[in-house]
């Protein structure tokens, strides 16, 4: 199996530049709960910052939930209440709830949860929130390139951008989710981004940036669901969905159904990709893992 050399004892690289030295691809590394909340909360934020004084509780509460929560510490738009936000996928798109949380915190977040009735509900048409991983405490790639990122979003972009806590995959920053599309990318510039929020027109190309889509749970069902996008376009996320994977004696098969058409897509293992420890000497320790690769499609079943 081919796999990434690491670099020699002596040397002391960033995660992200090992990563991109090496072309590794960020597909299959994607968030997929069933909703992200956004805790506003002052920095500093502790490595994890569920450990935060204002997030232990939280941290609680929802891991007596019964969905599959993934809160986020979020830097506080501005000085009034802070506000818990609640994005959950829907049909084509994302719905949107917030609670201001400055007297009852628990309570707040049981309602964003339980809101029968989102403050937004958003349709996939276009991108309206940009949460940028900042945290520097978690990687020194997400405190610099992902707060880098972040100013220039904040001037470049008509979106609202949060700085939120670790999302996983920092050698991959800058990274970020857009919303209400669902979808994590990678390496992040601004001409990518530029593409992702005004220019919507070339998915071919910036697919290979695309970590994954939140509706599809696995490495191999990201990947899978990305080359659709890749070759059906944005018209992809105003669809609802469904991504199914068998698995196979080698790799996986993915059907990608949208609401006219169904997409079969032959997903294995690829090269392996180890994450160094950034600046580290020797990269060490280092964490073990692997790309997935398309193998055919996507096909058309339908």
């Amino acid at each position: 199996m081919v796999s990434i050399p690491l670099p020699l004892e002596t040397e002391t690289v960033r995660c992200v530049d090992f990563a991109m030295t090496h072309g590794v691809d960020p597909g299959g590394t994607a968030l997929a709960p069933d909703v992200v909340v956004l805790a506003e909360v002052d920095e500093p934020w502790p490595k994890p910052a569920g450990k935060h004084e204002a997030m232990v509780e939280l941290v609680r509460a929802c891991q007596e939930r019964p969905e599959n929560i993934r809160l986020l510490a979020a830097v506080p738009k501005s000085d009034d209440p802070r506000r818990l936000i609640a994005f959950r996928p829907a049909a084509g798109g994302a719905t949107r709830s917030e609670r201001p949380m400055c007297v009852d915190p628990i309570g707040a977040l049981h309602e964003v949860l339980d809101d029968p009735t989102p403050t937004t509900a958003e349709i996939a048409h276009g991108v309206t929130s940009l949460l940028v991983c900042t945290q520097g405490s978690h990687d020194v790639c997400c405190g610099t390139d992902g707060a880098a990122f972040a100013d220039w979003a904040e001037g470049n972009l008509e979106v609202e951008v949060f700085r939120v806590s670790h999302t996983g995959g920092h050698k991959f920053a800058p990274t970020a989710m857009t919303l209400p599309d669902g979808r994590m990318w990678a390496y992040l510039d601004g001409p990518t981004a530029t593409e992702i929020v005004v220019t919507r027109s070339d998915t071919a190309t910036i697919a290979s940036r695309c970590r994954g889509w939140w509706g599809a749970s696995s490495g191999p069902a990201q990947v899978a669901e990305r080359a659709v996008f890749a070759e059906v376009g944005y018209a992809l996320d105003a669809e609802p969905r469904t991504v199914m994977v068998e698995e196979l004696a080698k790799g996986s098969r993915v059907v990608v159904g949208g609401s006219s058409r169904s997409y079969e897509v032959v997903v294995e293992l690829g090269r392996e990709v180890p994450t160094i420890m950034c600046s580290a000497p020797g990269g060490l320790p280092v964490k073990p893992g692997r790309e997935w690769v398309v193998v055919t499609g996507p096909t058309v079943l339908t």
